[in-house]
């Protein structure tokens, strides 16, 4: 997959972009891996509250291929450019709506997450909400809309794209997001990635999301059957850690 001049552009401009359908034709394997994961971690997601779990990519071989498709590669590589870091993944299940939220506040050097969320969603049944251009903002932490704004988390303004199992969204983490009025089984499953870090601040700002991790950024599966082109995506971030636990 290759990314339009206009996607790329709308991306930039609004902090996001939808892909419905690029993994229409893997859903079923992605969902059965999805499920096996949870289990062979041993969490059992019982409605009352969210369940997490990290690495989670990392954990099952074949999710692991998800960062060598054609599609998943291409979409983030006309994103963050060829050389791009990959940060990690996670598996979710979601209970009831959130708080309106930028994953992180500015950095150095552009950082996305790709989601995908495993089940039918619509704006009142917890599809994801994005404000866009809020990226552009700067704002940190969980936002008030009533002491920002004066208006309640349902009132503001964003764009909330249907959700088909194999829809993808992309998200710059500066962009405002939220889920309001879903129920208590919301699965989703994400990878995040940075763009390769040049300059002295992009390389700081790596060492400091890598450095909690000492030396464990990745986990021992998506290690041992990376092919060279999943390689090149993690090449940056291993050699940061090997200099961090030295």
């Amino acid at each position: 997959m290759t990314l339009t001049p206009q996607q790329q552009r709308f991306f930039a401009d609004f902090g996001y972009l939808a892909l419905p359908g690029l993994m229409a034709a893997e859903i079923d394997w992605i969902t059965e891996e999805f499920e096996r994961t949870f289990r062979d971690a041993g969490l059992v997601h019982h409605g009352t509250q969210r369940t997490s779990l990290g690495q989670f990519m990392d954990r099952n071989e074949r999710l692991c291929t998800l960062l060598d498709d054609p599609r998943i590669n291409g979409a983030l590589t006309g994103l963050l450019g060829e050389d791009f870091n990959y940060l990690g993944s996670g598996g979710e299940y979601y209970v009831g709506g959130g708080l309106w939220h930028p994953d992180c506040g500015p950095r150095p050097m552009l950082v996305i997450k790709l989601a995908m969320y495993l089940d039918p969603l619509t704006k009142d049944s917890g599809a994801l909400r994005l404000v866009p251009s809020s990226h552009l903002q700067g704002k940190q932490g969980n936002l008030d809309p009533r002491e920002l704004w004066g208006v309640g988390p349902e009132e503001v303004p964003c764009v909330a794209p249907d959700n088909h199992p194999g829809d993808v969204l992309i998200f710059n983490q500066n962009t405002f997001h939220n889920s309001l009025g879903g129920g208590n089984r919301r699965r989703m499953f994400n990878m995040n990635g940075c763009s390769h870090c040049r300059t002295p601040e992009q390389v700081a700002e790596l060492d400091r999301m890598v450095a909690p991790a000492k030396g464990r950024m990745y986990g021992e599966v998506l290690r041992r059957t990376a092919t060279p082109q999943r390689q090149r995506h993690l090449r940056q971030v291993l050699e940061r850690e090997t200099l961090l636990v030295a």
